[in-house]
C-alpha cells in the first residue's frame, strides 16, 4: 500500500476528527459526556473494551478542538470534566440503591450519588484533561500526554480523600483472560497506563498538521498493537499453567437476606438461616466456614444467644464472619467493621482472631468530617439530620493485616472496600510474603436488587424484566475488581458477598468455584452455599515483589516518547 491509497484509506477518520474537533459549546459537553457514557460498557458485566477505544479516541479529538479556542484551558477542561461526569454517573448508578433502602430517611440525600459524587470525580478528570492540554501536540506525540496525565489522575482518585479506584481502565480486560494476567508484572495502575495508550492511539492517525506523511501518524497505533499481540501470548501462555488445588476445604455461606429486611425481629430470621445452613453442610475437621461482611445485623462477639447456637453447630470447623463490633474508649463507645475467627474448644465457640477494617469508605463508614479539612467545625452549620450523616461511622483498625489463625494457612483479610487498592496486598503486616491466600468479605446487598420501575405494568413488563434480571453493574464490577487482586499478588483469593458474586479464584484471576450469584427479585431471599478446595499460592509475582516500580518507569518513557515527537 503506497501512501496515497494510505491517506485515502484515513478519509474516514479525518471526516470524523474535523466533525467532533468543531464541536463548541453546550454540544461539545453533551458529545463529551456521551462518550463518557458509552466507555462505561467498557467494564464489568459487560466488558466491550471497544467502547472505551472509540470513548477515548473521541476525547482526544474534542481536546485538539478545544486546544485552538482562545480560552481554551477552560475549553479543554470542561470537556474533561464533561466526559468524567458521564463516565462515573453511569459506572456509579449502583450507589443510588442505598439511598433508597430506606428512602423516607435517605431520598433527600439523593442528590450526593446523582451529581455529586460523579461531578466531584469528573474534577479529577477535568483537571488532567487541562494539564494535557498544556502540552498538547498536533503531532503523535498528545496520545503519550493523553495517557500520562490520566493515568495520572486514576492514580490521584485512588488516593485522594481515602481513594475510590473503581473501574481503573486497567480492568476493562476480563479479569483471568490472557490480557488481564500484564497487572501480574506491574499491577493495575501501570496496566491502566497502558491501557489509556493502547486506546488513545488510533487518535493519532489525523491531525491538524499538513505533514503528509502517515507513517509518524501510525506510530502509536503500531505501539499499541505490539502491546496487545505481546500481552496476549505473554497472557496465554501464562494461562497455560493448570490449577493446582490444596487440601484445605473452604464453604463459603451467604443467605441472601435483602437489606431491607435484615434488622427485621432483630435479625433472628438471619440468624436462623446461617444456623440451618452450618447443621445441614458436611462438617469435616479443617473446614473453613465464611460468612459475608456484617453477616448478622448486630455484634456476634457481644451476643451469647449467637455464639451458643454457632457453638451447638460449628463443630470440628473454623468460623470466619463479618461482624460490627463495638468496643470503649475512654467511657466512650467505638465502632469497628471486623472480620473474627472463631474455633470450637470444649464446646464453645471461641475467639482466635481478629481484624478491623482499615480502610474505611469515605463519606460513608468513614465520617465527613474526618475527610474534610475543617469539617467538624463546618459541620456545625448543617441541618441535624446531615450533620448526623457527617459524623457518624466507624473507626479504622490500624494496619493492613496479615492473620495467623491456629492451624490455618496466613491470609490477608480484606473487607468490601478495601479489596480496591492493590497496594493493601503488598503493605500487610507482619510478614506479607508468608500469606497464603486472600479473603475479601463484602455486603453487596447494599447495591443489588436495582428494579426498574414498571416491571409490572401491561405492554412495559416484557420489555423492562429482562433488563432487571441483568447482572447488577455494581456486584459485578466489585468482583471484577478483586480477582484484579488475585493476578497481582498470585495469590489465591476467597470471596464471600451477601447478595453479591460469593466465588473462589486461583493466583491466575480464573473461577475455581463460584456461588449463586444474586439476579433477580430484589425482595427475594437468595442462599448460596460453595464448599470447595482452596487453590494453592503461585511463585511471587512481579508486582508484588516491586510494586509500581514498572509504573513510573513507563511514566518516564512515555514522557520521553512525547518530547521527542513534540511539535506546537
Amino acid at each position: 500500500m503506497n501512501q496515497e491509497t494510505a491517506s485515502q484509506g484515513l478519509s474516514v477518520f479525518t471526516s470524523a476528527h474535523e466533525s467532533v474537533a468543531r464541536l463548541t459549546g453546550w454540544n461539545a459537553l453533551w458529545f463529551a459526556a456521551v462518550l463518557g457514557a458509552i466507555s462505561a460498557l467498557a467494564f464489568a458485566p459487560f466488558h466491550l473494551s471497544i467502547a472505551l477505544v472509540i470513548a477515548t479516541v473521541g476525547l482526544v479529538w474534542m481536546i485538539d478542538g478545544a486546544r485552538g479556542q482562545l480560552r481554551w484551558g477552560r475549553a479543554v477542561f470542561a470537556r474533561g470534566w464533561a466526559f468524567g461526569f458521564g463516565f462515573f454517573l453511569i459506572n456509579l448508578n449502583w450507589t443510588v440503591s442505598p439511598f433508597l433502602v430506606d428512602p423516607a430517611q435517605h431520598a433527600i440525600f439523593l442528590w450526593m450519588p446523582l451529581f455529586a459524587l460523579p461531578g466531584g470525580m469528573a474534577l479529577i478528570w477535568g483537571a488532567a484533561a487541562a494539564l494535557a492540554g498544556a502540552f498538547w501536540s498536533a503531532s503523535p506525540s498528545r496520545v503519550f500526554i493523553f495517557a500520562l496525565f490520566m493515568s495520572g489522575a486514576e492514580l490521584v482518585r485512588g488516593t485522594l480523600f481515602g481513594g475510590f479506584p473503581w473501574n481503573l481502565a486497567g480492568t476493562t480486560w476480563i479479569p483471568g483472560s490472557a490480557l488481564s494476567q500484564v497487572a501480574s508484572i506491574g499491577g493495575v495502575y501501570w496496566l491502566t497506563m497502558l491501557t489509556f495508550l493502547i486506546c488513545a492511539a488510533p487518535a493519532a492517525l489525523v491531525d491538524t498538521r499538513e505533514a503528509k506523511g502517515v507513517l509518524g501518524r501510525a506510530l502509536p497505533s503500531i505501539i499499541a498493537v505490539a502491546l496487545v499481540a505481546f500481552g496476549w501470548a505473554w497472557g496465554s501462555q501464562r494461562l497455560s499453567a493448570q490449577t493446582v488445588l490444596t487440601e484445605r476445604t473452604v464453604t463459603l455461606m451467604d443467605v441472601g437476606v435483602p437489606q431491607s429486611e435484615k434488622f427485621d425481629q432483630g435479625g433472628a430470621e438471619v440468624l436462623v438461616r446461617y444456623a440451618n445452613l452450618l447443621r445441614d453442610v458436611p462438617s469435616e475437621t479443617g473446614d473453613i466456614v465464611i460468612w459475608p461482611e456484617g453477616a448478622l445485623p448486630f455484634d456476634l462477639l457481644q451476643s451469647n444467644e449467637a455464639l451458643d447456637i454457632v457453638s451447638a453447630f460449628l463443630g470440628p470447623r473454623t468460623l470466619i464472619a463479618g461482624s460490627a463490633r463495638r468496643s470503649g474508649r475512654a467511657n466512650e463507645a467505638v465502632f469497628h467493621n471486623s472480620l473474627a475467627v472463631f474455633e470450637t474448644a470444649a464446646g464453645r465457640a471461641e475467639l482466635i482472631s481478629l481484624y478491623d477494617k482499615h480502610r474505611l469508605v469515605p463519606f460513608g463508614e468513614l465520617p465527613a468530617t474526618q475527610i474534610i479539612p475543617f469539617g467538624e467545625a463546618l459541620s456545625g452549620i448543617l441541618p441535624t439530620a446531615v450533620q448526623q450523616t457527617a459524623k457518624a461511622g466507624f473507626t479504622p483498625g490500624t494496619q493492613p493485616t496479615v492473620l495467623y489463625p491456629a492451624g490455618l494457612p496466613p491470609v490477608i483479610p480484606l473487607i468490601c472496600y478495601e479489596g480496591l487498592f492493590p497496594e493493601i496486598i503488598r503493605h500487610a503486616q507482619p510478614r506479607p510474603e508468608n500469606a497464603e491466600w486472600i479473603l475479601i468479605i463484602s455486603n453487596d446487598a447494599w447495591f443489588a436488587g436495582f428494579d426498574l420501575p414498571g416491571a409490572r405494568v401491561p405492554g412495559l413488563g416484557a420489555l423492562i424484566k429482562p433488563i432487571n434480571n441483568l447482572p447488577d453493574m455494581g456486584p459485578s464490577q466489585h468482583y471484577a475488581q478483586n480477582r484484579y487482586r488475585a493476578i497481582e499478588s498470585g495469590l489465591p483469593l476467597v470471596r464471600v458477598a451477601s447478595r453479591g458474586y460469593t466465588a473462589v479464584v486461583d493466583g491466575y484471576g480464573r473461577e475455581t468455584g463460584e456461588g449463586t450469584p444474586f439476579i433477580g427479585d430484589p425482595e427475594g431471599w437468595t442462599s448460596s452455599v460453595l464448599r470447595t478446595a482452596l487453590p494453592d499460592a503461585l511463585a511471587e509475582t512481579p508486582y508484588r515483589r516491586f510494586g509500581e516500580t514498572f509504573y513510573w518507569i513507563t511514566f518516564v518513557s512515555f514522557a520521553v516518547l512525547a518530547f521527542l515527537t513534540w511539535r506546537r
